[in-house]
């Protein structure tokens, strides 16, 4: 087999290659997932919505000139106020696919467990199977020297004798 350099290309692509348990648990618990696991979890909550909508009306008011004491900083049609929005909107989805690609992790970790654990139960079934063969044979093999000492014996055939 020729050798290969660790230069070469390889014909699969990254995202096609087998993946073990152990680079899963890394992925599923890194920071990065954790943190885009735990602003999901906050931004999916309803007082996410409440602390926007007292934003916006904050944002707005303070702009309209309603609230004394604060000078309009981003007036009408508010500039300001939708590029925050809009990035916020991008960070936001950026975290819930991170979320959802840790998901579809744990998905495939649990995937493997369970395949795993159903080639030990089938190895486990074929196992106790040979046992049940193995007995059944002995018992055969028995019972055929049974037969031979009974017919030894003088053909008696119940297996008793007689005292």
């Amino acid at each position: 087999m020729p050798k290969k350099d660790k230069n070469e290309v390889t014909s699969t692509p990254t995202l096609f290659r087998p993946i073990t348990p152990e680079q899963i648990t890394r992925r599923i618990h890194s920071f990065e997932g954790n943190l885009a696991s735990l602003i999901v979890g906050v931004s999916g909550d309803m007082w996410f919505v409440y602390l926007h909508v007292f934003w916006f009306s904050f944002w707005i008011l303070a702009n309209n000139g309603s609230i004394p004491g604060i000078a309009p900083f981003d007036t009408f049609p508010y500039g300001l106020l939708t590029m925050v929005v809009s990035l916020e909107a991008i960070f936001l989805s950026t975290f819930i696919l991170i979320n959802q690609n840790r998901q579809a992790l744990v998905d495939t970790y649990r995937e493997l467990e369970e395949e795993q654990e159903a080639e030990e139960q089938e190895e486990d079934v074929e196992d106790i199977q040979k046992d049940i063969d193995d007995i059944k044979n002995a018992m055969s093999f028995i019972q055929t020297k049974l037969t031979s000492v009974e017919k030894a014996q003088g053909g008696n055939g119940n297996g008793a004798q007689s005292h």
